[in-house]
Parts: structure tokens; sequence; C-alpha cells
């Protein structure tokens, strides 16, 4: 079955970004995956992201080096998932 891609970018939001993983990784549908992209937030807001998420085979955590915006840090993932399916 296809796995489901879900998108979370997180820019110095780890409040949020940690109270929104456990809601997603809860979902009764089995067939995700979560590409949870950290959009060049301080050292402090993207490690403990690192240390809890960086393993889970549910999620791929991509670090871009810079704020990429909204659009751009989405569209990089969007781009490497239809690369995959060509």
């Amino acid at each position: 079955m296809t796995s489901i891609p879900i998108i979370i970018l997180n820019w110095n939001g780890l409040d949020d970004t940690l109270e929104c993983l456990p809601s997603v990784l809860a979902q009764s549908y089995p067939h995700f995956h979560i590409y949870l992209v950290d959009n060049g937030s301080r050292p402090e807001q993207v490690q403990p992201l690192v240390k809890k998420y960086g393993a889970h085979p549910k999620i791929s955590l991509i670090q871009n080096q810079e704020n990429l915006g909204f659009t751009r840090g989405n569209n990089a993932i969007m781009r490497k998932l239809l690369a995959e399916q060509a």
C-alpha cells in the first residue's frame, strides 16, 4: 500500500512541533511517513527534535541550513518525493 507523506515544517517553533508530532503519530491509519523539515532554526530549537525523533522509523528529519520560508521548505521535499515516484 502507498505511504502517505506528511510534511511538517518547523522554524523556531519547538513547542508547537513537539505538541503536533505525537498527535500525528497516534493516528489510526498506519501507512504514512512524516517529513519533519527544520527550516534553519536556532540550535536549541532543533536539537530536542533530533534527540527525540532523529531515529524514529516513521519520521525523516531534514535540516535546512537556512530558513527557506514556508513554500520553498515544503517544495524541496515535494520535489524529492516526486522524483522518487518517477
